[in-house]
This record gives C-alpha cells, structure tokens and sequence, in this order.
C-alpha cells in the first residue's frame, strides 16, 4: 500500500466495497449496542489494519447518522502511504482522524487508550496462524473499552479466513474475555462454534448490495459477478442484547425434486430442515422466501428425521402446521411480523 499506483488501483475496486461493508455492520452496531453507547458527548473508535480507511469511514457514516457529536478515529496500519490516503480523503467535519504506524499483532503504540468501538477487518487473511498473537491483542484492546464498548471483527467469505476469524472468536470466548458474543450467531453462543465442527465447512454473509456502474463494469471486465457483500464478521460488546434463540439460515436456501432445503445454526448446532412440498401452507409458505442469514423462530422440540443428506448433522423435516415465523434479516432488522410470515 505505499506505491500510489496500488493504492489507486485498490481503492478504485475495494475501496467501495469496503466503505459498503463498514456501513452496513455500522448500522449492526447501531442496531445491537447499548443505547448508552449514543449517550456519550464524543465517541472514540480504534480500527485495526486500517488499511486506506474506506472500511472505517463506513462505519463512521452510519455511527454518525445516529450519533451526533463527535467521533474520534483512531487507525492504525503498517503502511504509511495508507494512512496518509485515509487522513486526506473527504469525510464527514464531525470525524477527527488520528493515526499510528504499526505492525499487527506485535506492534501496539495505540497503547494505553480508551475507546469505545474497536474494529479489525482482514488482518487474519494477511496473517496466517497468528492466531494467538491477535487474541492477546484483543483480550487486551477489549481492557480498554469504556462503557457499552463494542468490538467488530470481520474477514473475508472465503474458507481459510472465515474459519481463521470463526477459531480466533472461539479462542477469545474461551478465555476471560469480558465481551458477549452479539451477532451473528443465535442466542448468545459461547464456545465451540459449530461450523468448525467438520473441516469442510464454514460461515459467511452473501447480503445483497448495489454498486456503482463503474464498479460493475470492473468486476465484469474481471470476470466477477458483484451483487452482494460477502464477509464473515463477528461483533461482541460489553452490554447489549445478544440475539434471541433462533434459527440462523447459513447455507443458501436449496430447491430440489419436490423440497426446499437448507442449512440453519441454532448457535450450538448445525440443522438440516427441509420443508416437503406436501407439506406447505400457508403456515409455512415463507421457508420457500428465506435468504442466507435471514433467523426464524425456533420450534420447541425439532423433530429429527432419519436418512439426512448429511448424516453428521441433526436434520428435520418441517411439518405443515408448524408456522415458519421469519424474525430478521441478515443484519438484524426486524421483518415486519404481517409481512414476514
């Protein structure tokens, strides 16, 4: 990121992207935290691998549509020439951008401080079996957070760095750490996640997202498709609500001879449900209208069924007369209760 030419080329394809991401946890965040959080006359935010800071910024945007005093940035990159770009670009007069060189997870000049927001994104990616060293960073930012503090961390939708974040999030929770599991995962989750459970799969966004034409056409040239924000993400606080018993949809919903069927996450165990076409009414109709990451209402007792596509797992079938009850969309805004069934 030192070489203008690179910073260009990356800001012009991820930069977007990236700001899109950071706007989108940020409005997460404003959904999940404390409302104390929102009380406090400035905010102070620590982004970790700042990189040129698009991520950060976006997160800023959708803090900044809620909160309406000041909020302190404080980044933190091993390249120069990224946080110079960052602290020149245009921004909102209400966001005030400090900076320290540093290398991740050795380095912490950012030390001591007090912050209210932490974020780290794709440092895993770039860090391959570091994974102690950045939870004893963490464990020790997470020392600093001040009242109703809250601490993203996010990584990219492939395999490796999806599994990478998903180890780190259990390795922290099995420690002292003083944070709650908030989101994504259902019902508060301690530890193990179980998409580590079997070494063929792992957990992602896939939110549907607009981009500009001239994004479009890069991604095209490319031989991308661009039509949605992929991520794994995992956001913790000191206070907050963590999401209510749920089903969690975590695979894309599948259509086969006479099914539609998909993988749910309940925060302790991977289900295989399916619903039978014989079996839809109007009752259940909306499983047929489930995207990846959207919860349902959990069944008291889940009846499982034998002979499942993947034997491993607990599987159902759902039954007709049980409602299929959608409570959220893949960042957590409620589905209108009338319109979501």
């Amino acid at each position: 990121m030192d070489r203008p030419e690179i910073r260009e080329a990356y800001g012009a394809y991820y930069g977007e992207v990236s700001h899109a991401k950071g706007e989108s946890l940020g409005r997460e965040i404003v959904r999940r935290a404390s409302p104390r959080l929102f009380l406090k006359d400035r905010l102070r935010m620590l982004d970790l691998g700042a990189g040129t800071g698009e991520f950060s910024q976006g997160i800023a945007t959708a803090l900044l549509s809620e909160f309406y005093g000041p909020l302190d940035l404080h980044l933190v990159d091993r390249s120069d020439g990224a946080l110079s770009h960052a602290v020149n670009a245009p921004r909102d007069p209400r966001l005030f951008i400090s900076v320290s060189r540093a290398t991740l997870p050795d380095e912490r000049p950012f030390l001591p401080g007090s912050f209210d927001i932490v974020t780290m994104a794709n440092c895993l990616a770039e860090n391959e079996h570091r994974d102690e060293s950045f939870a004893d960073l963490l464990e020790e930012v997470s020392n600093t957070l001040r009242p109703g503090g809250i601490m993203l961390l996010v990584e990219p939708a492939d395999k490796r760095s999806s599994r990478a974040l998903l180890s780190l999030g259990d390795l922290l929770l099995s420690r002292h750490f003083p944070l709650t599991l908030l989101a994504p995962c259902p019902g508060g989750r301690v530890a193990p996640c179980p998409a580590l459970a079997h070494s063929d799969d792992w957990c992602h966004e896939d939110r549907p997202a607009d981009f500009s034409e001239t994004l479009l056409k890069t991604a095209e040239s490319l031989g991308h498709i661009k039509d949605a924000l992929k991520m794994t993400y995992l956001l913790f606080g000191l206070e907050g609500t963590p999401l209510p018993p749920s089903l969690r949809l975590v695979s894309p919903l599948h259509k086969g001879k006479g099914f539609f069927s998909g993988d749910f996450c309940d925060g302790n165990n991977w289900w295989r449900i399916r619903l039978l076409n014989r079996n839809r009414s109007d009752l259940t109709r909306s499983f047929t209208r489930l995207h990846r990451g959207e919860t349902i209402g959990t069944p008291l007792v889940l009846p499982l069924r034998s002979g499942s596509p993947r034997d491993r797992r607990g599987a159902m079938d759902w039954p007709k007369e049980l409602p299929v009850i959608r409570l959220a969309h893949p960042d957590g805004q409620p589905f209108d209760r009338e319109a979501g069934r």
